[in-house]
């Protein structure tokens, strides 16, 4: 899914109901990705949900009440703290089984030829990529969201354009209120090929008690405030005399920004698409600072995506790494950080970065690196994917970095018109669990799933 894709399409009016049934067997450590409020935190996982969405020229509303069971779940106390404590593999809960009623993906979008606003409790995937997104994943569970902006894709001859700023109120494990606001925008030149040029902008603020004891700001950190970040200059000296900044500095903060940009290519003919997002967690100082320090806390994202046509099915192959580990070309001369100081999701103010104990932002977490090459092929009934993922975590940052191997095949069917059904097996094998030399954990998942719609 990408971040400049659409959320409404060019209907008039739709109506879908839909029945939705998962059950997970896992062993070894809790397990799945990028899967929004299912995760399989013990031996046994279920959820059951019925999803309703309506929509007409100027509304879409979508609605998913579920219930959620977990059991047997896997013992939280591994040894293992600070931010590499937020990677899946482990548990942040007690130790108890979990019943859970709620709803995710639902939200009411109010809009006039797709610019509008809405209010829900969503996750989202701010990317160009399909495994992972470092500024804001499909990882963490729906959280309440307020947006404003565009919903679809704006149209001016040969130029597509879109724009959208969230906000996500939610409270820390120490119930410190804290808020992630986000801009996302995107300029496609339709042509051969079509290059769509984008950024994101998210930061992670919080009323803290001392706010007005080491800033100018007075009163509460309120949602409007958090909402004012991402419009406000990009450099800190530009920042200097806000209130929010720490005076006598050149515009610290006590914020979490990661800033991003990407370019995509996709070549019609070929039905291909080729990518690079490059991204920031540091607050630069002015244009002079990022020239100079251009690789300071790099991260980034590179991959391609591809369908084939092979008689009557369709084939696909994708591969994508992404990369948060500390700079390599490292010179105390210039470069302003350690040779081996963890960057992005680092800071315990705001939960490195998580949200009910699972990461908003890439799965792999801090210091890591995640390569994925996915092939499948299928038709309109039958679909098949197989992918090998390979993860390293900590790997500048800690003496044995954990080393994570998994294969995964899923096949999908549809058996009617309105009744689908899949299943994925997969095997998982880290060495170095929780950092520790030539320690072995293994998962074996097996993931079951039914689908009714009517429409």
């Amino acid at each position: 899914m990408n971040s400049y894709s659409n959320n409404l399409k060019p209907r008039k009016s739709f109506f879908n109901l839909s029945y939705h049934s998962e059950f997970a067997f896992n062993n070894g450590h809790p397990n799945i990705d990028n899967y929004g409020d299912f995760y399989a935190l013990g031996t046994y996982n279920s959820i059951t949900s019925t999803r309703f969405t309506y929509e007409n020229q100027f509304l879409l509303i979508e609605f998913e009440p579920y219930t959620k069971k977990e059991k047997n779940i896997f013992d939280n106390n591994i040894g293992v703290s600070g931010t590499w404590r937020f990677t899946n593999n482990y548990s942040n809960i007690d130790k108890n089984d979990q019943s859970k009623i709620d709803i995710k993906q639902s939200q009411i979008i109010i809009h006039y030829n797709g610019f509008g606003f809405g209010y829900g409790k969503t996750n989202h995937w701010w990317s160009p990529g399909f495994h992972s997104a470092i500024n804001l994943s499909s990882n963490a569970p729906s959280q309440e969201t307020y947006s404003i902006g565009t919903f679809k894709n704006i149209r001016l001859g040969k130029l597509s354009l879109g724009s959208k700023i969230i906000l996500m109120p939610y409270e820390s494990i120490e119930k410190v209120p804290l808020y992630f606001s986000g801009l996302t925008a995107w300029l496609t030149y339709h042509s051969k090929p079509t290059i769509t040029l984008g950024f994101h902008r998210s930061y992670l603020s919080g009323d803290f008690n001392n706010l007005s004891e080491t800033t100018k700001h007075e009163g509460s950190w309120t949602m409007i405030d958090a909402a004012r970040l991402v419009i406000e200059p990009i450099f800190g000296q530009s920042k200097k005399n806000l209130s929010y900044t720490i005076p006598g500095t050149p515009g610290f903060d006590a914020w979490d920004e990661v800033l991003s940009g990407y370019i995509n290519f996709n070549f019609p003919d070929q039905n291909l698409d080729i990518y690079i997002e490059l991204a920031s967690d540091d607050n630069r100082g002015n244009l002079r600072d990022l020239f100079a320090h251009w690789d300071h806390t790099l991260g980034y994202t590179i991959g391609f995506k591809r369908f084939l046509q092979l008689n009557k099915k369709k084939i696909f192959i994708g591969a994508e790494y992404l990369n948060t580990k500390i700079s390599n070309t490292y010179n105390p001369k210039f470069y302003r950080g350690g040779p081996n100081s963890p960057n992005y999701y680092t800071k315990s103010t705001y939960d490195y970065f998580s949200y009910n104990g699972r990461r908003m932002g890439a799965h792999s977490g801090t210091s890591s690196d995640d390569f994925i090459i996915m092939m499948g092929i299928g038709n309109q009934k039958n679909i098949t994917f197989i992918s090998f993922n390979r993860e390293r975590h900590g790997v500048k940052s800690m003496v044995y970095p954990e080393l994570k191997n998994e294969l995964n095949l899923t096949y999908n069917r549809k058996m009617t018109k309105h009744f689908t059904i899949f299943f994925t097996m997969e095997y998982e094998h880290i060495r170095n669990y929780a950092f520790t030399k030539d320690n072995i954990s293994e998962s074996k998942l097996l993931w079951l799933g039914t689908s009714y719609s009517i429409n």
